[in-house]
Formats: C-alpha cells, sequence, structure tokens
C-alpha cells in the first residue's frame, strides 16, 4: 500500500501543509503525520474526503502513480477526466450566470406589472449568484 507516499506527494505537490490539510479535512495534524508514515491508515470516509479533496479516485489515492517530486509529470487517467468534466459544468455555470445578470435588467413586462417584473428580475440575479456561489464553493471543496 503506497497511501502514505500517494499522500505526502499529493499535500506537496498543492504546497500544503499537514497542519492545512488536517484543518481542511478537521482531523488533527499528528493523523496526518501517522498516515503519510503508513503507521495508521485513515477510515473508508476519511479516503473518500481525501480522494474528494485532491481530485483522485481512492484506488489512486491507495496504489495509483500520485505526482511526485521526482516525475512531476506522473498523471493518472482519474484526476485528468474528472477535473475536465468538473471544469466544462463550472465554466457552463459561470456562463449562465453571467447571463442571469446581463438579461435580468431586460425582463419584458406589461405597464403598470412592475411587481412582477421586479420579482423576474431579483429571481435572475439570485440564480447568478446561486450559481457563482455553488462553484465557488465546489471549487473549495475540491481543492
Amino acid at each position: 500500500m503506497d497511501l502514505g507516499k500517494n499522500l505526502q506527494a499529493l499535500r506537496k505537490a498543492k504546497s500544503i501543509s499537514q497542519e492545512e490539510l488536517a484543518e481542511e479535512l478537521e482531523v488533527s495534524r499528528q493523523s496526518i503525520g501517522k498516515w503519510e508514515s503508513g503507521m495508521v491508515y485513515p477510515d473508508a470516509e476519511r479516503l473518500v474526503q481525501i480522494s474528494d479533496y485532491f481530485g483522485v479516485s481512492i484506488d489512486e489515492l491507495v496504489k495509483g502513480n500520485a505526482v511526485t517530486a521526482e516525475n512531476p509529470d506522473s498523471t493518472s487517467v482519474y484526476p485528468s477526466e474528472n477535473t475536465a468534466f468538473s471544469q466544462k459544468y463550472q465554466i457552463l455555470r459561470t456562463v449562465i450566470a453571467i447571463a442571469l445578470f446581463i438579461i435580468s435588467p431586460f425582463i419584458p413586462g406589461e405597464p403598470g406589472a412592475g411587481t412582477v417584473q421586479s420579482f423576474l428580475m431579483l429571481l435572475c440575479i439570485a440564480g447568478g449568484i446561486a450559481l457563482l456561489l455553488y462553484n465557488h464553493l465546489s471549487k473549495k471543496h475540491r481543492r
């Protein structure tokens, strides 16, 4: 099992400390150190959390070819596919959010229907904000 080496390589490739990773995963820094040294292994729930954080499959995390300082060109099929898929949808959500912001002031309305028109305009703006927040939060979670 190369979990410890892979975890350490992924962490270093992201230029984060054990303490920063521990904070992100809500565990102690000592737990990260023990996982990396191979003294203990994280439970299944933590493995899922770690794989999501680094954007790799659990299989890749446990026994795969993690990116290392000695082999920076080493990549897995899993992260690139997952990352590309996520990036496409993130771009699409951003484009839709911008479109909602742009069209919001131009919502047609009948004279005297200001309340409905205002509601639809606010709905477009809220939808755009929600999409951008979702992008931001999902990106932060993947990091």
